[in-house]
């Protein structure tokens, strides 16, 4: 039974959470956040034609159709489309028990808190400021982002906190004026909400901010009014949000249009432009410049005598690349916000709006996957020169004239020596055309980097008089694709347009140097000084710490360093004569150990193991087989007396082997002629045998041991045979080395077995 109802609550608890992550409902009714009524409702009755269980027969039609009502029910009513701005949930979400605005579900223990209940004097939030709580997450994830469009307005309190409740009244009227204004408001209790108080660096109640472009900004002054307070607001906003227009920098302003903006002035009896200026042209300034004209100014009167402006009215201005008239204008008692974003989305564009960055790409050659309803790009390609100004004119005059495709397709322009990447992807079709044509690209958007494309054939002339055939031609092939359903001939994955209103390099170190040192102003100023000299001992002392730490470790390092030039400065010696006629040998013993293996530098010592008996004629053997291999300055050749070290010698095949074996029988008739080939540096040995040492070792020990030192069971056979034809107790100095330059050929090729040590066994004296 208990396992019955955790699964129920489980099941509860999942279905409550898929319903809270509910999908953004501006990407569900595919429309921008900034969109007008007249918008919302267009894409509504669209989007429910479309998905109607009636008409449509897709599984998830029902789903889908009752999202898109609950996102026009939300955002088709301005309270409850502000409070999806502001905290995220929709009108599904406020019919659902146990929910409260803001996200937050009251525990038993924070209801008892407050001591004096609903009167506000302790600790639970006035009734005022629930409704603006948010929380870390959704701050993070909507309002910090957001705030480059839109700043936001952040009030903190606490409980038990009576600058709070004095406060409140004030601030609390203020915020629902900029609500009004379409900001950004949201409150934080510190108690119930530490992340984000830490987050936003509040630590203290009550304390107001604001967050514009991602920088937080705090109240510096000392009493708190509704004035103070608007000033604080307008302060925000960067100088250059609005131009000042007069009569003498009206036609300098209006050539903004070739920044790929939109021109709006407004019209205002204030000295300085209003709050509900400022937002809308901090909203929509990466696409319209603005314009602030004071109508009691003398120095505007030209200008409004010009354009019939009531000084007495506030009044919006917008002009596109053709200047000599309005794009557009508004003229009210009080102009709201509803109404000037409703102008401004509407009008946002120039008649041929350049492709400068991705969210103009978005925004003007939308992605549809349906060949029924896809929408065409058409751009022309030009050189961000003078010379190709005539294209775009030409090109801006067919892109007003014509009635192909109405709202199917939008006319634009790129410049190719700015958006190199974008073009550099559209490979296919694109013929070199004489020097008095430009491209003109046909594109269908099929996802976000997907998209068809095709030149036009004949492309765009830049002769004036040529103009009408390349016009003939555009529109008889756009008439061709919207008739039919044919595709467009090529394909393409294209990268993110590159920002061209971007800032530059400098502007943006400035701008975070600034805001660090904003930052460390403020943990400069925020604690009391026993803390902050706490803190600077403890970076004093990690300071002095650290760098004792790399004084140590640069002095081991230098010590590591003369280790390794005293040891480079050992040089091999040289293995022949000058004249490359005579060879060295040197004799392998106590007193040239070090430098010939065990501190030798990189290389081989090739050292032949011999007797009293035969140490005259084998060394002259040896000699007369290395000569051709003399020449190399790695190698250098030694001879080593077994009378004197054969305990070395049985210590070193000991050791090969793990000591698995004891090697008590070895004598020195048995090893004589074996060649070992060391590399000290790298602790590692090639061996060669003779017939005698390789009998011997498989005798007495077993194949396995030969293998361990190196020889192979290839010459077993005639090894053997050889023994029993020969006398044991002769040495055959003249076969002992017979094989010795085919090894070293191997040894050169690789196709010799390496011995690995861990160490080398030192000499005895």
């Amino acid at each position: 039974m208990k396992f019955k109802r955790f699964i129920l609550s489980c099941t509860s608890f999942i279905c409550l959470m898929l319903c809270v992550a509910s999908d953004d409902l501006y990407d569900v009714l595919a429309i921008s956040k900034g969109a007008s009524m007249q918008e919302i409702k267009k894409a509504y009755k669209n989007l429910a034609r479309e998905w109607h269980p009636d008409k449509n027969k897709d599984p998830s039609a029902t789903d889908r159709f009752t999202k898109i009502n609950e996102a026009y029910e939300t955002l088709s009513d301005p309270e409850r489309r502000s409070n999806y701005d502001k905290f995220g949930y929709t009108t599904a979400q406020e019919q659902r028990p146990g929910t409260q605005r803001g996200g937050s579900f009251h525990s038993f223990d924070e209801f008892f808190s407050g001591g004096f209940g609903p009167f506000g004097f302790g600790g639970r939030e006035s009734s005022n400021m629930e409704k603006y709580l948010t929380t870390l997450q959704y701050y993070e994830t909507k309002l910090h982002p957001g705030s480059n469009q839109n700043p936001c307005f952040i009030y903190a309190y606490s409980d038990f906190c009576f600058n709070c409740m004095r406060l409140e009244p004030v601030v609390f009227k203020f915020m629902t004026e900029l609500e009004n204004l379409g900001l950004c408001v949201v409150a934080v209790h510190l108690r119930r909400s530490p992340g984000l108080a830490s987050h936003l660096r509040i630590h203290h109640a009550p304390n107001i901010l604001a967050v514009v472009s991602g920088r937080i900004t705090f109240y510096k002054e000392n009493g708190v009014s509704f004035e103070q307070l608007r000033d604080f607001m307008r302060n925000l906003f960067p100088a250059q949000t609005f131009a000042t227009v007069t009569d003498k920098t009206f036609e300098s302003f209006q050539e903004g249009w070739k920044d790929n903006k939109v021109c709006a002035i407004f019209f205002g009896s204030r000295q300085d432009s209003s709050l509900r200026f400022l937002a809308p042209a901090f909203y929509y300034r990466e696409r319209i410049s603005f314009g602030y004209v004071h109508t009691m100014n003398h120095e505007s009167e030209k200008l409004i005598k010009r354009f019939n402006i009531n000084k007495h009215r506030e009044t919006l201005l917008l002009w596109n690349e053709m200047k000599e008239s309005t794009l557009a204008s508004i003229a009210m008692q009080q102009l709201s916000r509803s109404t000037i974003d409703e102008v401004l989305s509407t009008n946002k564009y120039l008649v041929l709006p350049r492709l400068s960055s991705q969210s103009v790409f978005d925004d003007l050659c939308p992605h549809e996957p349906k060949i029924k309803k896809r929408k065409l790009c058409v751009a022309l390609v030009t050189k961000k020169a003078d010379e190709h100004d005539v294209a775009r004119n030409t090109f801006r005059d067919f892109a007003q004239a014509t009635k192909t495709g109405n709202s199917r397709i939008r006319f634009v322009y790129i410049y190719s020596d700015v958006q190199e990447n974008f073009m550099n992807a559209l490979t296919k079709g694109n013929e070199t055309r004489s020097q008095t044509v430009v491209e003109v690209i046909i594109i269908w958007r099929q996802d976000t980097h997907r998209l068809n494309y095709e030149f036009l054939e004949q492309g765009w002339s830049l002769d004036p008089e040529a103009v009408a055939l390349s016009r003939k031609k555009l529109e008889e092939r756009l008439n061709q694709l919207l008739a039919g359903d044919n595709l467009l001939p090529y394909k393409a994955i294209v990268p993110d347009f590159y920002n061209e209103h971007m800032l530059g390099l400098l502007t943006r170190i400035i701008y975070k140097l600034f805001d660090w040192y904003d930052r460390i102003y403020f943990y400069w100023t925020s604690y009391d000084g026993m803390t902050l000299l706490t803190a600077l001992a403890a970076l004093a002392f990690i300071g002095t710490i650290s760098y004792s730490m790399k004084k140590l470790a640069n002095a081991e390092a230098e010590e590591l360093k003369k280790k390794r030039l005293a040891k480079k400065a050992q040089s091999r010696p040289p293995s022949c004569s000058p004249d490359n006629q005579t060879i060295h040998l040197y004799e392998l013993r106590y007193e040239s150990f070090h430098n010939l293996v065990s501190e030798a530098d990189t290389g081989l010592t090739v050292t032949l193991l011999v007797d009293e008996h035969t140490k005259e004629k084998l060394m002259h053997k040896f000699a007369e087989l290395m000569q051709p291999f003399s020449r190399y300055s790695a190698l250098t050749f030694a001879f080593l007396q077994l009378e004197y070290y054969l305990e070395w010698y049985r210590h070193l095949l000991e050791m090969s082997m793990d000591f698995k074996v004891t090697l008590n029988s070895i004598n020195n008739r048995n090893c004589v002629g074996t060649v070992l080939a060391i590399n000290g540096y790298r602790k590692y040995y090639y061996i060669y045998h003779p017939k005698r040492a390789r009998r011997w070792i498989r005798r007495e020990h077993g194949a396995n041991v030969t293998k361990a030192v190196g020889f192979g069971d290839s010459d077993s056979s005639s090894s053997e045979e050889e023994g029993k034809s020969r006398d044991e107790n002769v040495i055959f100095e003249d076969e002992i080395l017979s094989g010795l330059s085919i090894w070293m050929d191997r040894v050169f090729d690789g196709s010799v077995k390496k011995v690995r040590l861990n160490y080398w066994p030192e000499m005895i004296k």
